[in-house]
């Protein structure tokens, strides 16, 4: 177990019971979320399920033959019949099938929970049905519960999360991330009326967005949800406000202020995979007239492995430009966001609500906080996951805190850890170094998935000549966390007058190596050798210089 990824180098509460999580106000200035339970029994009966301080179990009971089709042939999507029990209370005749397009695996696939699939009119705890997100594609099982918190923190509508392991037959089939259904109940509960059509995207009909439509018709590409049903009238209407409208057709066709908040919040966290990067991950709401936007699927955001230098350079203006899906699979275009780019055209004060994101829910002790919280309350779940390893979802922490700091120091232009200002050490950069007394976004850096004010940071290979008094030199030699990269390690040496005091070598995620070693006065040489050159990030942390 990497103990030191749950270890407290911060300040910010952690809250791990169940969020008040309710409905934006009209106005859409941000405010505390209301408690849905002060507003509808039902609504208070399903907090419980979406409780980010518990992993909760899911019992299924159904045919053998059954389950194995939805475990290995998702793509089918066929409903079955089950019972249920959440943490042993028990409700029968409920469909179970799989769903989803790109995180689809057979063996462990996202699997939907009907509760009035056979029974019209039956539901659980105020709910219709609730998904289960197999989180392959994020083996921190963390994305959503971070980032639709925040969402929600700022008035932006966002599905509440939770966690449950699903057993079925009584064997275990993993860890899931539970979502709630974007569904009428979710409309009544955030809107207050689900009296208007609700849109999804058609199978893979993504990069599209509100740009003209130039293939097929409008629901060729998004699909009504619920009863309501919906003709596509309100999203032509708004396609054509976009690109030609007046400022007031414009507004009144389309709920700018949402679309916007969201996709600035959602670029800030690097989502790469989102309406306004390659026209992803989304749902459409005509709310009093207008369009509006509801959040989805965030397993991409917060530093996608694959994609996490794109995430943390992507820009907050035109976030289509870092999204490695940015086209139309149907015409090939390249994606941009037309209702973004007009809002920002017309000057919508982006720096202002960047300004609102870090000192609200994008507060990086807070979020590091809560992340580092969430973490070990899944920690046991998660290494008994039948498809992720257990040091795929410790790494994935790692990582996933690496990316909060950089990312957020980065936007912030400063350092976010608050750190007192880096030693005036007396050092001489002699190989590789780009950067001595701290990081390329400030004096701290991340070291096992723990936060260091000081120290140095050389990219090995490096050599780095330090001038003390006699005395004792004392510090830890670490990895400065990389993304899963440096994973043969780094060598780490310590000589003076051409004999070596201390050397260990230290891989990408161990917790810094400590040594204390008594030096005469002149030159000390910390040497780091790495596999990989200019990615190797190495860091002496701590460091007590005589």
């Amino acid at each position: 177990m990497l103990c030191f990824l749950l270890a407290g180098c911060h300040s910010g509460d952690v809250r791990l019971g169940a969020e008040a999580q309710g409905a934006p106000s009209s106005e859409m200035e941000v405010v505390p979320q209301a408690d849905p339970g002060d507003t509808a029994a039902e609504e208070g009966e399903s907090d419980a399920v979406f409780d980010l301080g518990a992993v909760h179990r899911i019992d299924l009971v159904m045919a053998d033959s059954d389950w194995v089709q939805v475990r290995d042939n998702p793509s089918t999507e066929v409903w079955y019949t089950a019972d249920f029990e959440w943490d042993g209370e028990p409700m029968s005749n409920i469909g179970v099938r799989a769903f989803g397009q790109g995180s689809v695996v057979a063996g462990k696939p996202p699997i939907k929970l009907d509760f009035d699939r056979y029974e019209p009119g039956a539901q659980w705890r105020g709910l219709e049905q609730i998904k289960l997100d197999s989180s392959v594609q994020d083996a921190g099982f963390l994305n959503e519960a971070v980032g639709t918190r925040a969402l929600r923190e700022l008035g932006l509508p966002a599905a509440r999360t939770g966690w449950a392991q699903l057993y079925v037959n009584g064997s275990l089939a993993g860890l899931f991330v539970v979502l709630e259904s974007i569904d009428d109940r979710f409309l009544k509960r955030w809107y207050g009326d689900d009296s208007g059509p609700l849109y999804g995207m058609g199978t893979w009909m993504y990069g599209q967005g509100l740009n003209p439509i130039a293939w097929g018709t409008v629901l060729d590409w998004f699909e009504p949800q619920t009863s309501v049903g919906g003709d596509g009238s309100e999203i032509l209407a708004a396609i054509e406000a976009t690109a030609s409208g007046t400022d007031a057709d414009f507004a009144s066709a389309v709920d700018v202020d949402t679309f916007t908040r969201i996709a600035v919040t959602r670029s800030a966290m690097g989502a790469i995979d989102q309406f306004a990067a390659d026209g992803n991950n989304f749902y459409l709401y005509v709310d009093q007239g207008r369009i509006t936007p509801i959040a989805w699927d965030l397993d991409a955001d917060l530093g996608y492995p694959y994609y996490f230098t794109n995430a943390l350079d992507m820009g907050l203006e035109e976030p289509w430009l870092w999204s490695h899906a940015r086209y139309n699979p149907v015409t090939g275009a390249l994606y941009s966001d037309p209702v973004h780019a007009r809002a920002v055209a017309a000057g919508w004060d982006v720096d202002g609500w960047l300004d609102t994101l870090l000192a609200g829910p994008l507060d990086w002790s807070t979020l590091d906080a809560q992340t580092a919280g969430y973490a070990s309350v899944i920690h046991d779940a998660a290494c008994a996951d039948t498809y992720i390893s257990c040091a795929s979802f410790e790494h994935r922490v790692v990582d996933l805190r690496f990316f909060l700091h950089t990312r957020l120091a980065r936007l912030a232009g400063a350092e976010v850890a608050r750190c007192d200002a880096a030693p005036d050490w007396e050092v001489t950069p002699l190989q590789g170094v780009t950067t001595v007394g701290g990081s390329d976004w400030g004096p701290g850096f991340m070291v096992g998935g723990v936060h260091a004010c000081d120290g140095i940071y050389a990219p090995a290979p490096s050599r780095v000549a330090l001038t003390v008094h006699a005395g004792t030199l004392s510090g830890a030699a670490g990895v400065h966390d990389r993304n899963m990269n440096a994973s043969a390690g780094i060598r780490f040496a310590i000589l003076q007058n051409g004999v070596t005091l201390w050397e260990d070598t230290v891989l990408a995620y161990e917790a810094a190596a400590p040594f204390a070693v008594p030096v005469s006065e002149g030159t000390v040489l910390l040497v780091a050798l790495g596999s990989t050159p200019a990615e190797d990030g190495a860091s002496w942390v701590g460091l007590t210089v005589p």
